[in-house]
């Protein structure tokens, strides 16, 4: 006989570490891949910008970077159909497909010869790493017994951080070596996945009698203040996410050659910033199973990780930066901001599929997701005009935290999923 997984008996050959390992190895390199920009940010548009006739002004590189920030936020929003696809024609296939788009486009970003072409490359970059959310998670919570699921998924997070780990760590030692163009040209490398994706890993088997639904039903009637809710959740923490927590490079390094540092140092320091924040990330997704055990619910450990995540904004940029110009504090208290603003997501990849049936998981958290991407969007170009505009990045990135405390009523709105099994 088979063993319960993800609400119906199955069987299958397939172990749930395989899974977890596949699926955690997409995830680890869309973080590498998703990063790098944040540390290529100023070397490139140095480069960049003056082929394409603008200067490349500190204030330039401000309003550039955020607008390109928010096209690789926007293609991620437009992947929803990503998460439609895999309710249709499969979770590995799907997974597969994104790797490969988010794999090439990166790489192409290396080839760019100005800033139009490395901002479509970025778009669609962005459009198949926001893929991977969609298809990667319901084909983990589907695959794995139920006594094992809130775990393994809470730890599939921890690939994040260490893709974005991975990331600063090349880029410490390689970047000086390769230059931005080469760094980006390594991101055609997870690619490779795919062939163990393809020839080791089935299908989950889904219950019979539930087809894949309309895109409409995520709207019906006692279905859609969970979709709206789960949406608007996604929509505060990337948001913040990316309007605090990726900008720590590009605070010190220009903060680092405005000092006189030499480009080569600001560089390296930008990857410390990385490696320093995602110690604090890894530390929050592997102990969130846990979190949420003893906190005794989704929506408390939710409220606790938006406050968190408020207050780590405001020490970090405003305390440290903004008012103390303390450099070393700055970096000190990075992993408290990574322990919120990005640990935080390991909380959604358990809850988000717990609270969509299974014909409408991928659609439902690709939707959530994308839709947080969307709104999210505007966060960097916000940060790039309002920082270019006061001339001051930490005072406009601890003011717009405050999207965390507008976002505390939605978490009440959400169902709480705690000591149920998938549905």
């Amino acid at each position: 006989m088979g063993e319960k997984i993800g609400g119906n008996l199955l069987t299958s050959a397939v172990s749930p570490q395989r899974v977890f390992w596949a699926t955690w190895l997409g995830w680890m390199l869309d973080g590498f891949d998703s990063s790098m920009y944040g540390y290529l940010l100023v070397a490139a548009l140095t480069d960049l910008l003056p082929r394409s006739g603008v200067a490349a002004s500190r204030a330039n590189i401000g309003l550039y970077g955020g607008v390109l920030f928010s096209l690789f936020m926007l293609g991620w929003a437009c992947s929803m159909f990503w998460g439609w696809a895999a309710d249709r024609v499969g979770r590995v296939r799907v997974m597969t497909w994104t790797i490969l788009v988010y794999s090439l486009f990166t790489g192409l970003c290396g080839l760019a010869n100005g800033i139009a072409l490395f901002a479509v490359f970025r778009f669609l970059a962005g459009f198949g790493i926001g893929g991977e959310w969609a298809a990667g998670t319901p084909l983990l919570q589907e695959s794995v017994p139920e006594r094992l699921r809130v775990r393994l998924a809470g730890w599939l997070h921890t690939a994040t951080p260490t893709g974005l780990f991975l990331a600063a760590f090349v880029t410490l030692i390689a970047v000086n070596t390769l230059g931005w163009r080469g760094m980006f040209l390594l991101g055609i490398l997870p690619a490779l996945l795919t062939l163990y994706l393809r020839t080791n890993i089935p299908e989950p088997q889904r219950a019979e009698g539930e087809p894949p639904k309309r895109f409409s039903a995520l709207f019906a009637r006692g279905q859609a203040r969970i979709t709206w809710s789960a949406a608007l959740m996604m929509a505060c923490i990337i948001f913040g996410l990316w309007s605090s927590n990726f900008w720590a490079p590009t605070v010190v390094a220009t903060r680092l050659l405005a000092q006189g540092k030499t480009a080569a140092t600001a560089q390296t320091m930008g990857a410390v910033c990385g490696l320093v924040t995602n110690v604090g990330t890894l530390a929050g997704c592997l102990l969130m199973p846990w979190l949420t055990s003893v906190i005794g619910g989704r929506r408390k450990t939710a409220a606790l990780f938006f406050l968190g995540a408020m207050v780590s904004v405001v020490l970090s940029y405003y305390v440290a930066i903004a008012w103390l110009d303390d450099l070393v504090l700055f970096i000190a208290l990075l992993p408290l901001l990574g322990f919120f603003t990005n640990g935080v997501f390991a909380l959604y990849t358990i809850w988000l599929p717990e609270m969509f049936p299974g014909c409408l998981r991928g659609t439902g958290s690709g939707f959530a997701f994308s839709f947080g991407r969307l709104f999210g969007a505007a966060g960097p170009t916000l940060i790039g005009a309002l920082s270019a505009l006061i001339g001051s990045y930490p005072i406009t990135i601890s003011a717009l935290s405050l999207i965390y405390v507008l976002g505390l009523p939605v978490i009440f709105l959400a169902p709480e999923t705690a000591n149920r099994p998938l549905q």
